[in-house]
């Protein structure tokens, strides 16, 4: 295996590809976009993280071949836990599957391309990973109406804690303004509330610099790198790590920090997998839930995986989406990933 993840592999010989899962509820759905991926990808792993605080574990914690389960902790949403499992399933691939490319997913994505044709696309000399992300050089400013990127500043330069008192519907209704009051007083402070976990959280200025005066990056958690920007990942400054453990939603900046922060590495600043446009997100309920209205968006993205998939919503939209992709592998091959830039705001509901 060549140092540099598999760049002289030729064209016949797609790169061994560890598929990095993360999943917490509806152990069904993550055995059935498993299995469609090893269908796929006849070559390739995959190994799972499913959310320790879930009562069901999928296949019940005994996976089929080409699948392995890493161990669970309980993730929470918006803080280091996350980053914790996604670290967890890069370490073992590297460490137990001879994978020279890692591609990190949820278990609500679903393959929107012939993976294995797909897969011929990473073998491309220099090349790293596919990482969207954008620098974060904004500075805080008081009473600017605050954009995407002046509230990843708050929530990638400063230092966040957990309120000790949330929980109740009437500090609900004195901290929901508040929050807003925030944004235009950043300089001094930030309030964001982690809708999914009922708790307030505050942000502070740090009066350290970030280390290595690294320019901050975010973008989508969903990423595919090589075994050479998995070695940067797993071997970062413990500075690094410090500093990204009291951030807010660090999985959305951490792994792009490094990455492009890094001289020797070279990344296309695309996107993995299609989301749903936020733009939706006051024209219907559950507005990150692909419908089969959706499908003509997702093929025409040019990402190779799409999310998120909710069998309670449209139940049908995995059978759509398989056979699209089926009978398009008995005619043309698939357009590999090389999609549209990274959109400007970044929320909640980015990854």
């Amino acid at each position: 295996m060549s140092e540099n993840g598999g760049h002289n592999q030729g064209a016949d010989h797609p790169p061994r590809v560890a598929y990095l899962m993360l999943s917490h509820q509806r152990p069904v759905q993550v055995e059935d976009l498993v299995a469609r991926i090893l269908v796929l990808s006849p070559a390739g792993e995959v190994v799972v993280h499913h959310d320790a605080a879930a009562t069901t574990e999928p296949w019940d914690g005994d996976p089929p071949s080409r699948v392995h389960c890493v161990d669970r902790i309980e993730v929470s949403w918006g803080d280091w836990s996350i980053v914790e499992a996604s670290l967890r399933l890069l370490a073992y691939a590297v460490d137990h599957l001879d994978a020279q490319w890692f591609v990190f997913l949820s278990g609500a994505d679903r393959p929107i391309v012939d993976l294995a044709s797909w897969e011929r696309t990473l073998v491309v000399p220099g090349f790293d990973g596919i990482v969207a992300g954008r620098p974060i050089t904004t500075r805080a400013a008081f009473g600017r109406r605050p954009t995407g990127d002046d509230l990843n500043y708050a929530r990638y330069v400063y230092r966040w804690r957990p309120l000790p008192f949330s929980g109740s519907e009437a500090l609900d209704r004195v901290l929901a303004p508040a929050t807003k009051a925030s944004r235009y007083l950043q300089p001094l402070f930030a309030i964001e509330r982690a809708g999914r976990r009922g708790r307030w959280f505050i942000g502070t200025p740090r009066r350290a610099a970030f280390p290595h005066g690294w320019t901050v990056h975010t973008g989508p958690q969903w990423i595919a790198i090589d075994r050479k920007a998995a070695d940067v990942v797993l071997n970062t400054d413990p500075d690094v790590i410090d500093w990204f453990r009291d951030t807010w939603i660090p999985d959305q900046a951490y792994f792009h920090t490094i990455l492009y922060n890094h001289p020797e590495l070279v990344l296309r600043n695309e996107r993995l997998t299609f989301v749903v446009p936020q733009r939706y997100a006051a024209l219907r309920p559950d507005w990150m839930v692909l419908r089969a209205d959706d499908l003509d968006d997702v093929f025409a993205s040019g990402t190779a995986f799409a999310r998120k998939l909710d069998p309670t919503v449209d139940p049908d939209v995995a059978n759509l989406i398989d056979d699209a992709v089926d009978n398009r592998r008995e005619t043309t091959p698939p357009r590999g990933a090389s999609c549209p830039a990274l959109p400007t705001p970044a929320t909640e509901g980015q990854g």
